[in-house]
């Protein structure tokens, strides 16, 4: 019994150190920037050994939710995405926070069914001038 548990602590142990080494040897950079609007998103890989695809993650205060994805290119490659709903109000006119903070990451899919690892977490603050918020004061007073 008990070189049972000894053995299935060992083969747990070597599988959690094996996908948190593996995720970390993944990405190598990743950046998220505000431009106007919008967030860039950026991220260069080291390996993709047994990655299937990449899933960009986005948290804005209610938990994180998939908002796009990119298949792996299979050899250490640079991705790019582009968030155009990132500091959109949650309204049915689509206007833009003027202040916002949000947070990314990306969410790594393997082939071969291992459990998905995560990026760490970029965070992004948007804020909008007074000027354009002024501007979207007088716009929300003559609708």
């Amino acid at each position: 019994m008990y070189k049972k548990i000894v053995f299935t602590f060992l083969i747990l142990s070597v599988i959690v150190v094996t996908v948190a080494f593996a995720s970390e040897q993944i990405i190598e950079t990743f950046k998220a920037t505000p431009n106007n609007n919008v967030v860039n998103i950026e991220w260069k890989t080291k390996s993709e050994t047994n990655i299937s695809y990449f899933e960009i993650e986005r948290n804005s205060n209610n938990g994180f939710k998939t908002i796009g994805s990119q298949k792996a290119k299979k050899i250490p490659s640079i991705y790019y995405f582009t968030d155009s709903d990132s500091f959109k109000k949650e309204s049915l006119n689509n206007e833009f926070q003027a202040e916002a903070t949000i947070s990314y990451r990306i969410k790594v899919i393997y082939s071969n069914g291992i459990v998905p690892t995560y990026s760490n977490e970029v965070i992004v603050t948007q804020n909008v001038g007074s000027i354009k918020r002024t501007l979207g004061m007088i716009k929300e007073m003559f609708k």
